[in-house]
């Protein structure tokens, strides 16, 4: 029995008669003959006893009726089904990040994403850098961020660069500025990342080219960490500008920085790997954000 020869027993019993089944379905009456006698033959009893112009279904058929129906609400089911998955509305989605992004802006995508897909499962990963790319090749997650290098230029999906911008306290005497340069951070408490990331040498060579002391009191790991110590009146910092946005309050204050010092990192896809629908979604909800920080974008 297929789905055809189901929908046209349906039609029979809701309609009364094979004259408007036909009409329901938008065929003839001699194909509802046709399809009903083949689908008798199919089943191996009959389904109707005529009476008049009218077709009565007969206790089998009436049977046959309510698995009929839980047969077509299930294909229903699955029509709606496929529409949400390919409207990027249902499914899973893993994405795999490193810290900076995970703490201070990703959250803020994810949540959106996930008001206008509820029925979408989400899974976020906080690694290293170097972790989030290793896993490119396991394939353990749809979407990565990392920060550089990229030695699997097949996976990159996006590359993103953003010009540093410095962060301190609202009220120290170098906020009046409208932008901040080594001469004027000349021996000012600083709050550096390790130096393992990469702004930390950019940084230095900044300072070292100018001839201006760098004084770093404190390093963290993250942004996000140095932003904090930055609005407490710990040092100044010097961070990627979507961090900085995401920090807004009025106890810190932002000011470009220069020479221009590039942060970079970008989304990632499972080596030798296509992007599903949802994940082409997400990788488009973080594009968006992130488009007006850009200093310039490479793809």
């Amino acid at each position: 029995m297929d789905l055809r020869q189901i929908e046209l027993f349906t039609a029979i019993i809701e309609h009364g008669s094979l004259t408007a089944a036909a009409r329901a379905l938008g065929v003839t009456q001699p194909a509802v003959s046709a399809g009903l006698a083949r689908l008798e033959r199919a089943v191996g009893f009959s389904l109707f006893r005529r009476d008049g112009r009218q077709v009565v279904p007969t206790a089998e058929a009436t049977l046959l009726y309510e698995e009929a129906v839980r047969a077509l609400a299930g294909v229903a089911q699955l029509d709606d089904a496929a529409a949400a998955i390919a409207a990027a509305a249902r499914g899973s989605l893993t994405v795999a990040t490193n810290p900076s992004p995970g703490i201070a802006w990703l959250p803020r995508i994810v949540a959106e994403f996930h008001r206008t897909r509820p029925d979408v499962s989400l899974n976020l990963l906080t690694r290293s850098s170097r972790e989030v790319r290793d896993l490119v090749a396991a394939r353990a997650f749809d979407l990565g961020i990392a920060e550089p290098p990229f030695d699997k230029k097949d996976s990159v999906v996006r590359r993103y660069r953003f010009a540093a911008v410095a962060a301190l306290k609202a009220d120290h005497p170098l906020a009046a500025h409208e932008t901040l340069t080594p001469a004027l951070l000349d021996a000012a408490p600083m709050i550096g990342l390790l130096p393992s990331h990469g702004t930390t040498p950019a940084i230095a060579q900044a300072f070292a080219a100018d001839g201006s002391e760098l004084r770093i009191v404190i390093r963290c790991e993250f942004f996000a960490t140095a932003l904090n110590l930055a609005a407490e009146g710990a040092g100044i910092a010097i961070v990627d500008p979507i961090s900085a946005a995401c920090h807004a309050a009025p106890d810190i204050a932002i000011r470009p920085f220069a020479p221009r010092i590039t942060y970079e990192v970008a989304v990632l896809k499972p080596a030798q790997s296509g992007l599903s629908r949802l994940a082409e979604a997400f990788a488009t909800a973080i594009d968006r954000h992130v488009r007006p920080y850009l200093m310039e974008q490479s793809p």
